[in-house]
């Protein structure tokens, strides 16, 4: 009966160290963080001060690299109302190279400064993005603190020979503001009759997330 035991004892710490480094990523709570959700690809913190820390992993696809999906990121951020402030190459523990970029932004219908720091991690197998976010007042306080998190952090996904991890960096971004709401149609002349839109013939094409 002990042998059992101890054989089954023995089995579940080898797969819970393999899921351990199987999975995407790995991070510690950094001081003055508690985690608030912890799920295999999305790990979500907060501080007292409001301040929200998340990592969060999604697939790579076929020719995705580290410079394409941080264009991605920031031409979709722009298109939101967010302005990119900053951008430098950074490293996690395990010695991955990813993307750092910050960012501005005021929610709408608000008068709310934010602040937003992205770093972008892109292997072979995962894109993995760390996101800091709170009020302005605490920018300085958090933009100090990356190289911090980031020293906690493992990212996984690199293949043997891989092309993709240590990619290049991609060349200085900027954000486009979002495109004006578009104006309202001008009212008939009195008596008029409003001329009927041209309907389409094919299915509008989503937007991106």
């Amino acid at each position: 009966m002990y042998k059992q035991s101890f054989r089954f004892s023995l089995s579940a710490l080898v797969c819970a160290g393999l899921l351990s480094a199987c999975a995407p990523f790995s991070i510690k709570p950094p001081s003055g963080f508690v985690e608030v959700q912890d799920y295999s690809r999305h790990t979500r913190m907060k501080a007292h001060d409001h301040v929200g820390l998340s990592v969060r992993t999604f697939a790579n696809m076929r020719g995705g690299t580290q410079a394409f999906w941080a264009e991605d990121l920031v031409k979709k951020l722009g298109m939101r109302g967010y302005t990119l402030v900053g951008q430098r190459a950074v490293k996690s523990k395990n010695g991955k190279v990813g993307t750092r970029l910050d960012f501005n932004y005021v929610p709408p219908g608000t008068d709310e400064q934010k602040f937003y720091i992205a770093v972008l991690f892109v292997t072979d197998e995962y894109r993995t993005v760390v996101q800091l976010a709170g009020d302005a007042e605490h920018s300085a306080t958090y933009q100090a603190r990356v190289d911090e998190v980031l020293g906690s952090l493992k990212v996984r996904g690199c293949r043997l020979g891989s092309k993709i991890c240590g990619g290049s960096q991609p060349p200085p971004l900027q954000t486009s503001p979002p495109a004006p709401a578009p104006a309202q149609e001008a009212q008939p002349p009195s008596g008029g009759q409003p001329v009927q839109p041209v309907q389409p013939t094919t299915a509008p094409v989503n937007q991106p997330a």
